[in-house]
């Protein structure tokens, strides 16, 4: 996952740094896609499961930096990051830290090898997703 250091995206213009952060975001996603596809398809392989395990964790270390300020709605750019971002940054860090820990946890999960656990962490490590989106994401 080519996730650009955290202040990279301080420096950018607010226009570069929403598309960075809607790319960031759409590799995170890709690699939750390829993980659950991984447990979905019976005999998942593990080297694929490590590959997007790894890669899930370090979009949750990497996420920090993708919010500087400036980078909300107000700048007229097309985002689904909300306002609530912003005015309620603790809020939103410690649901980004609860995403970090999750992730790692997942990373655990799936280095003991045990599917059975790592199905429930997925699911855990979604609804950690889950809970940042219904607070602070626009729903197309």
């Amino acid at each position: 996952m080519a996730v650009a250091p955290v202040l990279a995206y301080a420096q950018l213009a607010p226009a570069d740094a929403i598309k960075a952060r809607i790319n960031a975001y759409r590799e995170l996603g890709a690699s939750f896609k390829n993980l659950n596809d991984q447990l979905k398809s019976g005999q998942p392989a593990k080297v694929m499961l490590r590959h997007s395990a790894r890669q899930i964790q370090s979009a949750s270390k990497a996420q920090y930096g993708w919010f500087p300020a400036g980078s909300g709605p107000a700048t007229g750019v097309k985002t689904k990051a909300k306002a609530a971002i912003w005015s309620d940054m603790a809020l939103f860090q410690s649901l980004q830290k609860k995403f970090e820990s999750e992730a790692g946890l997942m990373a655990k999960a799936v280095e003991q090898g045990d599917t059975s656990f790592i199905r429930k962490q997925a699911a855990s490590l979604g609804r950690s997703c889950k809970a940042c989106h219904d607070k602070f994401r626009e729903e197309s």
